[in-house]
């Protein structure tokens, strides 16, 4: 099991990552997905000892817990443009890319911080 630190870990590590792919053109479509998965390590971190398998069980305890719950949309928003990045070969922008930051994983990684970091 995956404990909470290294998720913590992985969602800063994946962040960085995300900051270098910016200003590279021809990995934007990876800048997001490493944006969406920075994201899923924050929930994972909340959801801890939980460990959830798979993206719909992981979804289904978001819509469950209060805090997380106002979340749903933005951290939703990140996975359908990840997926249609990795799937429908959409190419953002690089201003997509710092919007999809700053309105979407900014926002669920400022809510969850708190709460899993002493």
């Amino acid at each position: 099991m995956t404990t909470r630190e290294q998720h913590l870990a992985q969602a800063k590590a994946n962040k960085a990552f995300y900051e270098e792919l910016l200003d590279r053109p021809e990995y934007h479509d990876w800048a997001l997905t490493v944006l969406f998965y920075a994201a899923l390590h924050y929930v994972d971190a909340f959801l801890y000892p939980s460990d959830p398998p798979d993206h719909s069980t992981r979804n289904k305890l978001i819509s469950r817990s209060p805090t997380l719950r106002s979340l749903y949309r933005k951290y939703r928003r990140l996975q359908d443009r990840s997926q249609d990045a990795r799937y429908e070969c959409y190419d953002p922008t690089r201003e997509e890319l710092v919007k999809a930051r700053q309105e979407c994983y900014d926002v669920i990684e400022s809510a969850i911080l708190p709460h899993v970091t002493s």
